[in-house]
């Protein structure tokens, strides 16, 4: 005769703690943004690679965590959260880090940096997109707290104010995006037609993350006032 497991073990192995697992892996992979920028930018193409292919371990491990997500969602009726949710939030979780695989294999197939002076702005464009997804690991943490505590009122309160630091990150790096835009179109007549279609493709696409990134907090918002 088979043995119910315990509540305490259903807790332990919630299905939120595989996706707050498989977020913080999309989040280490988009932490390596900056760090492949800044050698992209320094025309060190030797060590961006190195950066990529961190990058490319973290997508693949991100992958693995994404089937066992699948395969391990019970489909039980105990289930307090639905399925549906849950794998459409581990779905939107992962385009965090194929963006960030997506990118930067744009940008080192062609040895394609952006014009030196649009460094600072870009630097802080992509540590808003890092800082959204950063938040997104904190509000699956807090989402799963609060599916151990019966979904409060007020620890709900808890995801609306990280969802909303996550929406002010996304503005920010909305209008950041803009104005790169703008300085790209200024630096245009200095290079090659090829590589400034790509270079717009390269900031709509880490604009791309920063969306993911904001998707991620309303599918687990929605889980946690549903």
């Amino acid at each position: 005769m088979a043995v119910k497991p315990a509540i305490s073990d259903v807790i332990s192995n919630s299905p939120l703690a595989l996706l707050e697992r498989h977020a913080a892996v999309c989040v280490d992979c988009v932490e390596r943004l900056p760090l492949y920028f800044a050698e992209a930018q320094a025309n060190r193409w030797g060590r961006a690679g190195d950066v990529r292919n961190e990058i490319c371990r973290y997508e693949g491990l991100a992958d693995e965590l994404k089937q066992d997500v699948r395969s391990n969602l019970p489909r039980s009726l105990w289930m307090s959260i639905s399925r549906a949710d849950l794998l459409d939030l581990v779905r939107v979780q992962d385009k965090m880090a194929n963006g960030v695989k997506g990118v930067s294999g744009i940008s080192l197939g062609r040895q394609l940096a952006f014009p030196g002076a649009m460094t600072s702005e870009l630097t802080d464009f992509i540590g808003l997109v890092v800082q959204a997804s950063r938040t997104t690991v904190k509000i699956i943490s807090a989402t799963r707290e609060l599916s151990r505590s019966a979904f409060g009122a007020r620890q709900t309160k808890v995801i609306l104010d990280l969802v909303a630091q996550v929406e002010a990150d996304e503005r920010r790096s909305d209008e950041l995006q803009a104005a790169l835009r703008t300085q790209l179109r200024e630096h245009e007549s200095e290079l090659p037609a090829v590589d400034a279609i790509f270079l717009y493709q390269l900031l709509a696409a880490i604009g791309d993350i920063g969306n993911s990134a904001e998707k991620v907090a309303h599918r687990a918002q929605i889980i946690a006032t549903s």
